[in-house]
């Protein structure tokens, strides 16, 4: 077995037949690593537009590649057969963040009219498993910030080119590496269906109170105080995202204002619940210093 660290480079062009923007692919690079994560073997290419012949200036200030390069790049078809040979199977293949993933799924849909990736086997987003071992929480972390908090020379490598970003995050990996566990309990399995139905699934705010993903025991408030379920007195009202609704607690009297909002994902649905003491009208809804407020998924 194998893991491939792979690294794309794209350009925001204008596709006709979509009437859109595409983030088109112009670079391919990997780096093929063994099960000690030793070198075994690199991959670089660049690829051709079939949008545009001039690459949008922010994308040559970062990337260093020029309209030249890109223009005498290979077909995106011819890029795809040599790096799925390239690559082989029995492999895992890792991305910082999934947003490359998300990039050649959709180049791959509207240039070539393929649904799957046809070199993903098992999947990592190495930026997860980075930012678990350094400790770090909330916000994802860039490439070059974990390389500078474990002292890599992110310049050495080529910066924001395909194979040098690659190269860069193959040095993280190692500095990082569980001995232990490798990447247990981080690799999915990206040939089954789900996994790209999980990929594309946009998590939304439910807005309708009587949606059939709501569990009905979760529109029950407990007081603060005497953890008690309180007694609804108003309607449910939906207002910035939640759903609003006027408590009494039978046991100490107290008034209360309960709110609740409920984020639909693919696993299940994440209440965001808080108990706070009703506002003046002005400022009805508001969240105050004493807001109690959790987070929960069904």
């Amino acid at each position: 077995m194998h893991y491939i660290i792979l690294d794309l480079e794209w350009n925001s062009a204008y596709c006709p037949w979509q009437k859109g923007f595409l983030n088109e692919i112009i670079e391919f690079g990997a780096v093929k690593l063994d099960e000690n994560l030793k070198e075994v073997s690199r991959f670089q290419c660049f690829v051709r537009s079939k949008l545009t012949k001039r690459l949008r200036a922010r994308v040559k200030g970062l990337t260093n590649i020029t309209n030249d390069q890109m223009r005498s790049g290979i077909s995106i078809e011819k890029a795809i057969r040599d790096y799925t040979q390239w690559a082989g199977e029995d492999t895992v293949t890792l991305t910082w963040s999934n947003t490359d993933i998300y990039v050649l799924v959709e180049n791959l849909k509207i240039l070539m009219g393929k649904e799957t990736i046809p070199f993903l086997y098992g999947y990592v987003d190495i930026q997860k498993y980075v930012q678990n071992r350094l400790g770090v929480t909330g916000n994802q972390i860039a490439l070059g910030t974990a390389a500078e908090m474990l002292n890599v020379n992110f310049e050495e490598f080529a910066a924001h080119r395909a194979l040098g970003d690659s190269l860069c995050t193959a040095e993280i990996l190692r500095r990082t590496w569980d001995s232990e566990r490798g990447l247990k309990g981080y690799v999915t399995d990206a040939t089954k269906e789900e996994y790209y139905k999980r990929l594309f699934f946009k998590p939304y705010i439910i807005s309708d109170i009587n949606n059939p993903a709501i569990d009905k025991e979760q529109l029950r408030c407990r007081c603060p105080d005497c953890d008690d379920f309180m007694g609804r007195k108003t309607k449910w009202k939906y207002k910035n995202r939640y759903f609003i609704a006027d408590f009494e607690c039978k046991k100490c009297g107290k008034q209360l204002l309960g709110r609740l909002r409920f984020k639909k994902t693919y696993d299940g649905v994440v209440i965001s619940r808080s108990i706070i003491p009703p506002k003046p009208p002005q400022s009805e809804g508001t969240p105050t210093d004493n807001t109690n407020e959790t987070n929960q998924t069904n």
